[in-house]
């Protein structure tokens, strides 16, 4: 696991092609994970991806860019 914030972090699962994201959810009091195989992996390290990312059960939304969180 990688941390990008104290409550987003990333990892690959079992090899696979594109990151899945896991953020601490304070709406669901829980971590809710989120794949990326529709963005496009503009690089894994630093990290970038295209497009934003999304959580819909509280509103979180940014990009990750050269490895760091950018907030919507």
């Amino acid at each position: 696991m990688t941390k990008v914030t104290d409550d987003i972090y990333y990892g690959w699962i079992d090899n696979t092609a594109d990151p899945t994201f896991w953020h601490w959810c304070t709406a669901q009091g829980r971590w809710v994970a989120a794949g990326t195989w529709k963005h496009e992996l503009v690089s894994r390290d630093p990290l970038h991806l295209e497009p934003s990312l999304l959580w819909r059960c509280c509103g979180l939304h940014g990009w990750v860019r050269d490895g760091a969180w950018i907030p919507a």
